[in-house]
């Protein structure tokens, strides 16, 4: 599909500020944002640029403290935005921002290895009521952080508290893959995405997404929900401009990414990494962090990390 979209009086080129290193997530999805929007032949130049540093501080801080440099920049970020912020690790928050397009969805997922006796969510949950504190879960991030809170969710949900399960951290998904297939966790609470070429493979085993409904490319995994537990969470990503932005531009980008994401090539990127859309522009984009965020302070309490 080939999308072309006029020309106007902004800048010919376009700049992601990606708040990571290469090679994750959100470098990921910048690049395949950018790859696409190519073919639309609108920009001239499309570029990029690695800020890791300060769990997404560094990247922010500047970000908004440059605004002439960045001023045709566009920002790409995730659910720990909101979790860093209401930690108090940085100042600023997504209300310094202005939500452009909210664009993936990576639900959160729960496996263990192909040939453990546990077969489903239903026994798992079981084993959590009976002995909490021999299931050990890995997670590929810090205690507090997105993996550790998707946990905490299911567990609150079958009335177990979170604090007498032993979560252990990883530095990144793929460490925690490797904990769980060498024995090291018996369960591990991580993302989708993480997880889909180890599903393919049949190293693992899927018991329950996090997701509202069954995802196509993991359509026999039943989701929390409809096993009865009231959990649905995402680790959305997402596209944020400059505060005070001028509406003709903002409209311009929300616009634009719409398009984007309407394409057959940016549907192949979705299933082929496991992500869902989430096709939230502008102010509903705005409204749906919101509600994250009353989520994910409560969960935070629970857990004890913010008072």
């Amino acid at each position: 599909m080939m999308l072309v979209i006029a020309s106007c009086s902004y800048a010919d080129r376009l700049h992601f500020v990606i708040p990571a290193g290469p090679g994750g997530g959100l470098d990921g999805t910048a690049r395949e944002l950018g790859r696409i929007l190519k073919t639309f032949d609108r920009y001239e130049t499309i570029s990029y640029e690695n800020m890791p540093g300060g769990g997404g501080g560094r990247a922010l801080s500047q970000y908004l403290e440059n605004r002439s440099r960045y001023q045709d920049a566009v920002l790409v970020n995730s659910t720990p935005l909101i979790v860093r912020s209401l930690q108090g690790l940085f100042p600023q928050s997504f209300r310094d921002l202005t939500p452009i397009a909210g664009l993936i969805a990576d639900y959160g997922i729960f496996v263990v290895r192909a040939d453990d006796p546990i077969s489903t969510w239903g026994q798992l949950s079981t084993t959590f009521k009976s002995r909490p504190s021999t299931v050990v879960v890995g997670g590929g991030s810090v205690r507090g952080s997105l993996d550790h809170i998707v946990l905490a969710l299911a567990l609150s949900s079958i009335n177990v508290n979170p604090r007498r399960v032993r979560y252990l951290p990883y530095d990144g998904g793929a460490k925690a893959m490797l904990a769980l297939l060498s024995g090291e966790v018996r369960v591990l609470s991580t993302g989708l995405g993480e997880t889909m070429a180890f599903l393919d493979t049949g190293q693992v085993r899927a018991l329950a997404v996090t997701a509202g409904k069954r995802i196509e490319v993991i359509e026999d995994v039943p989701t929390l929900q409809e096993l009865g537990h009231d959990v649905t969470f995402a680790n959305w990503r997402g596209i944020f401009a400059q505060p005070r932005l001028p509406n003709e531009r903002k409209v311009e980008l929300i616009d634009q990414f719409h398009d984007l994401s309407q394409t057959s090539n940016w549907n192949a990127t979705l299933k082929k990494r496991g992500w869902v859309p989430l096709n939230l522009a502008g102010d509903a984009f705005g409204d749906y962090l919101l509600d994250q965020e009353n989520l994910l302070r409560t969960t935070l309490r629970k857990l004890g990390f913010i008072d």
